[in-house]
């Protein structure tokens, strides 16, 4: 029996908090405004969502809207971050990624890619946070992952990556970054 995961809320100095999706079903995107002084956006691209919506947060949106907020004047391509749009390589609602082999369905989702490419041409910075494959998917997972690098090169995004890549080559997972880690350049050659 999994034990029940603890409510998150929003921090307080978010002050609008935008959804596409259907709860508990599937999350496109999560728009969040973290300073309405400043006009810029970051998309941070995670593995899949948890829990978070409009009303509540998870762990891990928690997390990297706080590391980003707390480290605005630590790094220059945080310094104008207004939003923060949260995208995520599998759109589908899952609390534990080992459970998304039970979906018996691919991973790969048409319309999320779309998102990807819509949200990268809008906006040059991207983190990319997603961490290793869940359990099971490892092949769909590495296609899905180079689909979403082919978006993000095609775009000419600066990509961003926080910490370190793991062996598998994939990048620390957004919910367990520390406010200290370092920010750092992606290289896609």
């Amino acid at each position: 029996m999994q034990k029940r995961k603890p409510v998150y809320y929003h921090p307080d100095f978010v002050t609008n908090v935008e959804f596409y999706g259907q709860e508990g079903v599937k999350r496109y995107w999560l728009k969040i405004e973290i300073d309405k002084s400043k006009k810029e956006t970051i998309v941070v691209i995670l593995k899949n969502p948890s829990r978070a919506t409009k009303r509540v947060s998870d762990k891990t949106v928690f997390n990297v809207t706080n590391y980003i907020k707390f480290n605005v004047n630590g790094y220059p391509e945080l310094s104008n971050i207004g939003n923060i749009v949260i995208l995520n390589l599998i759109p589908n609602y899952e609390t534990y990624s080992e459970n998304l082999k039970k979906l018996n369905e691919s991973i790969i989702d048409k319309e999320n890619l779309k998102f990807i490419d819509k949200f990268s041409k809008e906006n040059k910075r991207i983190i990319i946070a997603w961490g290793n494959a869940p359990k099971g998917l490892e092949k769909d997972y590495f296609d899905l992952k180079n689909s979403t690098l082919e978006i993000l090169n095609k775009n000419k995004n600066s990509i961003f990556y926080v910490d370190k890549i793991s062996k598998s080559g994939n990048p620390k997972h957004g919910q367990i970054w520390a406010y200290k880690n370092e920010l750092k350049k992606f290289d896609l050659r």
